[in-house]
């Protein structure tokens, strides 16, 4: 599903380097999956736990300061710890499956046709 919730995703690095990794932080859009052991929303004023979810989005992009903060970071061998924002393409939202629901390698978005939810493209 579009996640209305999810415009943007905090991400900790954890210090490896990889082609990937710096594709994301170079600024232009990339594919982008993250797995979230624990996921949690808050809905009427109550916590629905969902548990395991993939958040992914076909084109997301890092935040300009803490990309090149990162990026630095990297370069200087000290990327563990370092925080970074990503965030999907024209204002778009992140996708989300229940890990437990995946079918295949690749995730594919499903329209919920929900009054004043974004559909994902």
């Amino acid at each position: 599903m579009t996640s209305p919730l999810l415009s943007q995703a905090h991400i900790t690095l954890n210090g490896q380097d990889s082609p990937a990794v710096r594709a994301l932080l170079s600024g232009e859009p990339h594919p982008m999956q993250l797995t979230c052991q624990a996921f949690a929303l808050q809905l009427a004023g109550r916590r629905l736990e969902l548990g395991p979810v993939l958040v992914f989005h076909p084109q997301a992009t890092a935040d300009p300061d803490s990309g090149a903060k990162a990026l630095a970071a990297l370069d200087a061998g000290r990327g563990d710890g370092t925080e970074l924002t990503v965030r999907p393409v024209d204002a778009q939202r992140f996708r989300m499956v229940l890990q437990r629901c995946l079918t295949g390698t690749e995730p594919v978005p499903v329209p919920l046709r929900l009054p004043g939810c974004p559909e994902p493209g």
